[in-house]
């Protein structure tokens, strides 16, 4: 099976490396970015099962970077944890009004960040597998249209 995988964004490299060596150890492929512009361009290459985005960076901040994801259909669907060393309530509401999915503190837990890690790439790996089933039915109900208008028609189910 496809190990996890999680694209860590923080323009300290202590920390990046630190919280990757905590992914890998713990089963998750990780990548690194050092900022919002680098997290952008290495997602276009190859989309995380989650991404873990620092706030606080230079060129992109990471409220800009998860706007950024979160409006592009293509990224919509990646799970963000914002990380800040700010804990108060106006950063988080900030965080969730720039589409972030979940929070974690500056210094980072290992545990925490372990827990959260699996559950952000499980609830991105599910909203991959939602959107193909979805496809998958769109081109079926494409494909049947007739006989599926025909079939609501009998039922007594109008088009209008």
């Amino acid at each position: 099976m496809e190990r996890p995988y999680i694209l860590v964004v923080d323009d300290n490299k202590i920390t990046t490396k630190l919280m990757r060596r905590y992914l890998e150890t713990h089963g998750f492929d990780a990548d690194e970015a050092n900022d919002g512009m680098e997290c952008l361009d290495k997602v276009a290459v190859r989309q995380p099962d989650a991404i873990i985005l620092d706030v606080m960076m230079p060129r992109l901040d990471g409220f800009e970077t998860v706007r950024t994801l979160k409006t592009d259909p293509a990224t919509a669907r990646i799970p963000v944890a914002i990380v800040t060393a700010l804990n108060d309530m106006a950063t988080q509401v900030k965080a969730v009004e720039a589409g972030a999915d979940d929070f974690l503190t500056k210094p980072i837990e290992e545990k925490l960040l372990i827990t959260k890690a699996r559950m952000l790439t499980t609830l991105g790996q599910e909203r991959r597998r939602i959107a193909r089933l979805r496809t998958i039915i769109n081109s079926l109900l494409n494909q049947n249209r007739e006989s599926i208008e025909s079939l609501l028609k009998e039922e007594g189910f109008s088009g209008e």
